[in-house]
């Protein structure tokens, strides 16, 4: 029988914490799953909670927002990049080979 990597009582502390964290940085809980997506645990978003102290920090929840949209924005141009590479790959290939730019001394 294999043995799962956490087990039940693993599983059950984390909802657990994720639960005190989303109460304690009162996250709705799509704020949550985007935390989990951006690879956060529990105690670093309670870590990350501005204290009076830092009037610059953003809450928890528009820090985590702004953190997912940032990467979302980043996957996004990078797709674009992706398929504007390809694209041009495209038309190389089915570029006519009489306009071909000369590419050596010699065809010049």
């Amino acid at each position: 029988m294999v043995r799962s990597s956490t087990s039940m009582a693993e599983k059950l502390a984390l909802d657990r914490a994720w639960a005190e964290a989303a109460r304690r940085c009162r996250l709705s809980p799509a704020d949550v799953r985007m935390a989990k997506e951006l690879g956060f645990k529990p105690r670093s978003l309670l870590k990350n909670q501005p204290s009076p102290q830092q009037p610059w920090k953003a809450p928890v929840a528009e820090w985590v927002r702004d953190l997912y949209a940032k990467r979302q924005r980043r996957s996004e141009q990078r797709r674009q990049r992706r398929e504007r590479a390809q694209e041009a790959m495209v038309d190389l290939t089915n570029a006519d080979p009489s306009v071909a730019t000369p590419t050596t001394p010699a065809d010049i």
